[in-house]
């Protein structure tokens, strides 16, 4: 992904997802692929973050893992492929990731002070107007009926606390929370051990993986790195929350290693600057970058 106005869109359709069907909907902001009868990608390639939201469906629920910036009805493009009870659970509190949980009734969030207070308080215009809604972030038109203006992200209930090791139970299948931080300190991956897929969020993708945001930390990243290797051989595909979808595993190692030469200083970065003016350091490797704090 290279950061400047549009130049992201450039690099699109991603290649990965030509190995799925892309499902008919009535949804004018996301993309809907199939990755199985269980299994849907809703994806937003008209956003700079590009997020993904990944929807796994059991027999007796189905969890829909993030719902995205907040642009459009992601309630209504889920129902259009599952009629099975829908229950949100967020990888962590990022705004690019709960944008949309004030639509359902049914959220789970890590256990975390961070993702208490956003519950509670929600989140701005003024806030969502720069992380969100830059105009350099976005292809536009908007959904039909999206008034900008009018945006915030309300207060939601959590109805689940969630803590590490806990075991979500859709019926045929468990999801396991794995508490990692490191992008940030309330971030979560999810486990499926049956599909054999680890669903990642934001520490594990094609493209840059923040620590230099509020309460990210690249030796926190490295632990968790060290965790998730424990379960190197329950799965055999990385699902992230950006970019590029169903990337093999052995990008857990490469990412370990890249950040095991940061902290021995063997690789030096170079200075950018990103959408939202900040100055960081980019550490830059054949499939992904780090990002840190450029002080």
């Amino acid at each position: 992904m290279k950061f400047g106005h549009y130049e992201w869109y450039d690099n699109l359709p991603r290649s990965s997802f030509s190995k799925f069907m892309k499902m008919p909907t009535s949804s004018h902001w996301f993309e809907i692929y199939k990755v199985t009868p269980h299994h849907f990608i809703f994806y937003e390639p008209r956003h700079f973050e590009e997020t993904i939201s990944n929807l796994v469906i059991g027999d007796d629920m189905a969890i829909l893992i993030d719902t995205g910036c907040g642009i459009g009805n992601l309630r209504k493009a889920v129902k259009e492929i599952t009629s099975k009870p829908i229950h949100v659970v967020n990888t962590h509190s990022h705004t690019d990731h709960i944008g949309s949980n004030w639509q359902f009734r049914n959220v789970s969030m890590f256990d975390h002070p961070l993702s208490r207070g956003i519950s509670i308080r929600g989140v701005p215009y003024e806030v969502l107007s720069v992380e969100i809604f830059q105009e350099n972030l976005i292809i536009k038109p908007f959904p039909h009926g999206f008034n900008l203006k009018d945006h915030y992200l309300p207060p939601f209930r959590v109805n689940c606390w969630l803590n590490d090791g806990d075991i979500l139970d859709l019926g045929n299948l468990n999801l396991e929370v794995i508490h990692t931080p490191g992008e940030a300190p309330d971030h979560i991956c999810l486990l499926d051990t049956t599909a054999r897929i680890l669903f990642s969020g934001d520490i594990l993708l094609k493209g840059s993986i923040w620590t230099h945001l509020d309460g990210g930390s690249i030796m926190d990243l490295r632990k968790s790195y060290l965790k998730l290797l424990k379960y190197y051989d329950c799965f055999d595909y990385i699902m992230p929350g950006h970019n590029e979808t169903m990337l093999d595993k052995n990008l857990l190692k490469k990412t370990l290693a890249g950040v095991e030469s940061i902290l021995s200083g063997s690789i030096n970065p170079r200075t950018i600057t990103d959408p939202w003016g900040k100055s960081l350091k980019k550490y830059s490797f054949e499939e992904f970058s780090i990002l840190t704090k450029s002080d």
